[in-house]
C-alpha cells in the first residue's frame, strides 16, 4: 500500500487547488458552498467513472448523470491559496505535505473578529490518502477520538451510533436479515456524520456507486492515532465535506446536495396491504377482492392494495416481468373496476431481470437490452426463480422498451403505479459493462446505478400515464438520490421482536442519510408468523412512520399471509393503531411536504431535534417532526416504556391520557397492549383527522387544530397545507393558525390563504394540564 504525499507546492486553478503527488496523481479541492467543499484523489488518466448520480445540487441530474467533478448549480465561493493553508469563505484546509494529510477548520466566531479557526475533522497525520491492490483500490484515513459518534450510512444494522464496526456498501437481496447485525443489506448510502461531543457534527459523502466499506473504528494500530477509514474499490475517490455545526445542519445539507424526495399523493401515506400468497394465489383475482371487501366490511381504514409478483407467473410456476397470468387473473378489468369503486389505490410489482426463460429473453438478447460481457453476450446471473439477465438501463433502447412494457402492462391494465423490486443488481461478473449511455462502463462499478435508474424509468412512465397527477413510487434498492423519485423500505424483514426493536433504529439511520419516505413491513416479511401481541406492536409502531404496508411472505404448513384480523382477539387493537394513522396524516401529509421543500426527515432520532447530549443515549424512541415523540413497546409483556424526555419549556403531554412530564428526566409512560405512548411538545399546535369518509381515509372530512398548552403557555402558531391530495397544480390552500394567551384565557386566529374549497371542516381544541 502506497500513502501519497506532495510532490510540490499548492496550485491555485480556475476555480480550485491541486496538490500534485506522486506517479502523477494529483488531490484537488473545490468550494463548492459556504458549507461544502470536494476533496478528489485523481490518477494521472483520470476517473473511469467520470460521472455523478448522487449529486444533484439543482434538484436532479440528467439520466446520463453530471460531471463527477462538475461545479454546475453550485455558488462556488471564491478559493485562495496561501503556502499550505487554502481558505475559501469560513472554511480553511491546512495542508500537510508528507504524508499528505488534511486538516479542516471553521471560523469560530464573526469575519471581524480575526482569525479564529476551530477544526472540525482532521485526516490521520501518519498516512491519509493510499492506493493498495495495485493501484485498484483507494483508501482514505481521517483521526478520530474514543468519544466521536458516527451516524449514517442508511439501512445498516445495530445502534445508530457506527462507533467500533465494519460495513460494506454493497447492495443484496438480504431475505430474513438479523437487523441488529446483518452487512450489507439493500441500499447504496456511503455518507457518514462525524459528531465530537465538545465540537461540530461534519457529514462526509462518498462520491461513488462501486463497493465501498467503512471501518468506524473496529480496526486499531499502535503505530497510528485512533483512525477509521474508507475502502473504496476504484482508482481514485471523491468525497464531499459538509460543514455543520449540528447534526440538523448536515443532514439537510446533504439533502441540498443530493436533491430534496418528492411529494407524493396524500394516498399513498395511508396504509397499504400486500402479499405473495394473494397474488400468487390460483385464484388470485377472487383473493384480492375479496380482502379489499372485507376491510371495508371490518371498517379496515386502508387505502392501497400493492400487488406481489405473482400476478406475472408463468404455466412453469416462474415469474415473467411485464406479462399476465389469465388464469389467476381471467377479468383484470372488473378487478381494478370493483377495487376502484372501494376506493382502493393499486401498485404493481417489477422485477429488472428476464429469466432465460422468459418469453422476451431473445428477442431482448437481440435488442441488446442486457448488462453485456465483453464478447456481445448477455451477462447471465442467478435470479429468482433461475438464471436470468439484468436489463441495462444505462441503454436508452432498454429504458423505452420497459416504459412501453410497463405502460402496456401495468400502467393501462390499471394499476395506480409501480412498484420497483428486487433491483440490487446482484451482478458478479467482472466481464459485464453496461452500455453507459454510449461509452461503456464496468457494471461492478455501478451496480446502484441500476435501481436508480430503473426507478427513474418507471416514474416517468408513471407521469407520462397520468400527467396532472402527482406520481407515486417505491424502490427496494437505489443509492442516495433515490429520494428524488421514490419511497423505500427496510426490504424482506423477519418476523420476531428482535427484528422490531432493531429496524426502528435500521430506518432512523435512513432519515440521517437521504432517505426520509421509509417504512418496514408490519408483521415482518420472513420467518414465522406474528403472535397477537407482536402484530399490535409492529402496527403501531408503523403507525406513525412515513410508510406503513403489512407484508408478508410465509411459504410453510401453517403459514400464510400476515392480516390485520388474523388473530380476532386483537383485531380491534389492530384497527385501532391503524385509525391513529388516519388520525395523524394531516401532520404526516405536512411533514412529508416539509421534506419535500426544505429537505428535513419526517421522522428522526432524538437528537435530530434536542441539542441535549442525553438525547445521543440509544433509545425506543423517535420523533414525528419537532413536536411529537413516539416510544413504542418493543418487548413482549410489556406494560409501560421508559426513556429520557428531553428538555423541553413546559415539557410533554401524554397524547392518550392528558397527563403532562416535565422535560429532562427519565420518565416511565404507561403502554398497555392497546396504546402506543405518545407524547406532544408543550406548546405544540397539531392538525389531526377527526373524520374521514370510510372509502377514502386520507382525505379527511374534517380536521382538529389542537394546542397543547403547557402551564407557562404564551404563543404557538402552526401551519399546515391541504389540497386535493393528487393533483399536481390543484386547488390548495394553506392555513395558519395562532394561539396568543389572555389572562387565563387562549385566543386562536385561523388565516387561510389559497383556496378554502379545499378545506375540510376545522375545529379548534386546547388540552391544559389539569
Amino acid at each position: 500500500m502506497q500513502f501519497f504525499a506532495c510532490t510540490a507546492a499548492t496550485q491555485l486553478m480556475d476555480g480550485y487547488a491541486l496538490l500534485p503527488l506522486q506517479d502523477g496523481f494529483s488531490l484537488r479541492i473545490d468550494a463548492l458552498e459556504p458549507w461544502c467543499l470536494r476533496v478528489s484523489l485523481l490518477p494521472p488518466e483520470q476517473l473511469l467513472i467520470d460521472r455523478s448520480w448522487m449529486i444533484a445540487p439543482q434538484g436532479d441530474t440528467p439520466p446520463q448523470g453530471r460531471a463527477r467533478l462538475g461545479r454546475d448549480g453550485f455558488s462556488c465561493p471564491p478559493l485562495a491559496v496561501n503556502g499550505d493553508t487554502i481558505t475559501a469563505g469560513d472554511l480553511r484546509i491546512s495542508v500537510q505535505s508528507a504524508p499528505l494529510a488534511l486538516t479542516f477548520q471553521v471560523r469560530d466566531g464573526d469575519i471581524h473578529d480575526g482569525d479564529q479557526w476551530r477544526t472540525v475533522l482532521s485526516d490521520r497525520p501518519t498516512g491519509a490518502y493510499a492506493m493498495a491492490r495495485a493501484g485498484r483500490q483507494s483508501r482514505h484515513y481521517q483521526q478520530r477520538t474514543r468519544a466521536t459518534r458516527h451516524y449514517g450510512l442508511g439501512d445498516k444494522t445495530g445502534p445508530l451510533d457506527r462507533s467500533g464496526r465494519r460495513f460494506r456498501c454493497l447492495q443484496l437481496d438480504a431475505l430474513g436479515y438479523d437487523a441488529e447485525r446483518s452487512d450489507p443489506l439493500y441500499k447504496h448510502a456511503p455518507f457518514l456524520i462525524a459528531d465530537e461531543p465538545e465540537g461540530d457534527a461534519v457529514g462526509l459523502l462518498y462520491d461513488t456507486l462501486g463497493e465501498i466499506t467503512f471501518d468506524v473504528g473496529a480496526e486499531h494500530s499502535n503505530y497510528h492515532p485512533h483512525y477509521r477509514y474508507v475502502e473504496a474499490e476504484e482508482r481514485g475517490l471523491v468525497y464531499y465535506v459538509l460543514a455543520g455545526p449540528r447534526i440538523r445542519d448536515v443532514v439537510e445539507r446533504l439533502y441540498a446536495l443530493t436533491g430534496r424526495p418528492y411529494f407524493p399523493p396524500r394516498w399513498s401515506m395511508g396504509f397499504a396491504f400486500t402479499t405473495m400468497h394473494h397474488a400468487d394465489d390460483p385464484q388470485a383475482q377472487r383473493v384480492i377482492e375479496d380482502f379489499a371487501r372485507r376491510c371495508r366490511a371490518d371498517d379496515i381504514p386502508i387505502s392501497a392494495v400493492h400487488s406481489g409478483s405473482g400476478y406475472t407467473l408463468g404455466e412453469d410456476g416462474k415469474r415473467y416481468v411485464f406479462t399476465w397470468n389469465e388464469r389467476s387473473f381471467p377479468d383484470r378489468a372488473a378487478l381494478f373496476a370493483a377495487l376502484r369503486e372501494m376506493g382502493f389505490h393499486t401498485a404493481a410489482n417489477v422485477k429488472p431481470s428476464l429469466l432465460t426463460t422468459h418469453p422476451l429473453y431473445e428477442e431482448a438478447a437481440a435488442a441488446g437490452r442486457f448488462v453485456m460481457r465483453e464478447n456481445g453476450a448477455p451477462a447471465v446471473e442467478p435470479f429468482w426463480g433461475g438464471l436470468g439477465s439484468s436489463l441495462d438501463f444505462t441503454n436508452l433502447e432498454t429504458v423505452r422498451w420497459w416504459q412501453e412494457q410497463a405502460t402496456a402492462q401495468v400502467l393501462e391494465a390499471g394499476f395506480n403505479t409501480i412498484w420497483n423490486d428486487n433491483n440490487e443488481a446482484e451482478i458478479a461478473d467482472e466481464d459485464a459493462w453496461l452500455n453507459g449511455f454510449g461509452t461503456p462502463m464496468p457494471a461492478l462499478s455501478l451496480r446502484p446505478l441500476q435501481a436508480l435508474l430503473m426507478t427513474r424509468a418507471s416514474v416517468e412512465a408513471t407521469r407520462a400515464h397520468a400527467p396532472d397527477q402527482r406520481y407515486y413510487s417505491i424502490t427496494r434498492a437505489g443509492p442516495i438520490g433515490i429520494q428524488r423519485y421514490a419511497e423505500t423500505w427496510t426490504g424482506d424483514n423477519r418476523t420476531s421482536w428482535h427484528t422490531l426493536k432493531w429496524n426502528l433504529r435500521n430506518g432512523l439511520s435512513m432519515s440521517l442519510s437521504g432517505m426520509p419516505l421509509i417504512g418496514h413491513d408490519v408483521g415482518g416479511f420472513d420467518g414465522p408468523k406474528p403472535g397477537p401481541e407482536l402484530l399490535v406492536r409492529w402496527a403501531q409502531m408503523m403507525a406513525l412512520h412515513p410508510r406503513c404496508v403489512m407484508n408478508a411472505w410465509k411459504p410453510f404448513p401453517g403459514g400464510g399471509a400476515n392480516l390485520p384480523w388474523m388473530h380476532p382477539e386483537v383485531t380491534d387493537l389492530v384497527r385501532e393503531a391503524l385509525r391513529l394513522r388516519y388520525r395523524f396524516l394531516p401532520l404526516l401529509y405536512n411533514l412529508v411536504r416539509h421534506a419535500h421543500l426544505a429537505g428535513t426527515p419526517v421522522i428522526a432520532p432524538l437528537f435530530y431535534h434536542f441539542d441535549d447530549p442525553l438525547c445521543h443515549a440509544d433509545a425506543d424512541a423517535f420523533m414525528l417532526g419537532p413536536d411529537v415523540l413516539v416510544a413504542p413497546a418493543v418487548a413482549p409483556g410489556a406494560e409501560a416504556v421508559t426513556l429520557y424526555l428531553p428538555e423541553a419549556e413546559d415539557g410533554w403531554c401524554d397524547f392518550a391520557t392528558g397527563a403532562w412530564y416535565a422535560g429532562g428526566q427519565v420518565a416511565t409512560l404507561p403502554a398497555p397492549l392497546e396504546r402506543l405512548p405518545v407524547l406532544v411538545r408543550a406548546g405544540a399546535i397539531l392538525p389531526l383527522a377527526t373524520a374521514w369518509p370510510t372509502h377514502s381515509p386520507h382525505d379527511a372530512e374534517q380536521i382538529e387544530c389542537t394546542l397543547f398548552a403547557g402551564p407557562n403557555f404564551q404563543r404557538g402558531q402552526m401551519r399546515f397545507f391541504w389540497d386535493d391530495g393528487i393533483s399536481e397544480q390543484g386547488p390548495a390552500v394553506e392555513v395558519t393558525v395562532t394561539a396568543i394567551r389572555a389572562g387565563d384565557e387562549i385566543m386562536l386566529k385561523m388565516d387561510a390563504q389559497g383556496d378554502t374549497e379545499a378545506l375540510p371542516d376545522l375545529t379548534v381544541r386546547v388540552i391544559r394540564p389539569v
